[in-house]
């Protein structure tokens, strides 16, 4: 197994056990999750569909940025030898001052109001949409974040693979990212609780 094959099983054992924790005990992401619930009910209740449409994907755009804001400050902090961009009180202070990581924003904003305005064309109400789509995007940034803090503790491992992140014509580590958030998302958005749920959660408390 060469280094790169090692990282990526590495990183892919520490996103099964942040999953496996957060489903075993949910309460640990409800909170989160209930904000996400009032907070798609809000917009709804304030805007006409478009405009809500709108803002919606405005926001997830936003949330998905910050996936390649994280594997962005990884690579650095690793082709630079220095981890201290990494810590995890320094990563989420910034996670909220994302925004425009994203090439093609508009285009990408467009995409997103069309893929809203198809579901919800198909009789999917537009908080269930948002809530499922905003909750794993912030999800996946504080697994991103919770393997990254795990990763920087292997430093032999980062030192070999240094000039592999280095090598500007390598999309490493990006591209094993982008395969291993992307089944954690699917895994995730399967098994958590469904919007449904949350809102009777939150009607009982």
């Amino acid at each position: 197994m060469d280094t790169q094959e090692k990282f990526e099983m590495i990183l892919s054992n520490l996103t099964n056990t942040f999953l496996t924790n957060a489903l075993e005990t949910p309460q640990r992401i409800l909170p989160v999750a209930e904000k996400i619930a009032k907070e798609a009910q809000e917009i709804v209740l304030n805007d006409v569909d478009s405009e809500a449409i709108t803002f919606m994907a405005k926001k997830l755009l936003q949330m998905m940025d910050r996936s390649l804001f994280l594997v962005d400050t990884f690579a650095k902090g690793v082709a630079k030898n220095d981890y201290s961009a990494l810590r995890e009180e320094n990563l989420i202070a910034q996670l909220d001052q994302v925004v425009g990581q994203s090439e093609n924003e508009d285009r990408l904003v467009d995409l997103l109001t069309e893929s809203i305005s198809s579901n919800h064309a198909k009789g999917i109400s537009l908080e269930k949409i948002y809530y499922e789509n905003y909750l794993v995007e912030y999800v996946a940034s504080l697994m991103e974040i919770s393997a990254i803090q795990q990763l920087t503790e292997k430093k032999e491992l980062l030192t070999e693979l240094k000039p592999v992140i280095e090598n500007p014509e390598n999309e490493f580590p990006y591209d094993v990212f982008h395969h291993i958030t992307g089944n954690f998302k699917k895994d995730f958005a399967s098994k958590y609780y469904p919007y449904e749920t949350v809102v009777q959660i939150m009607e009982t408390e």
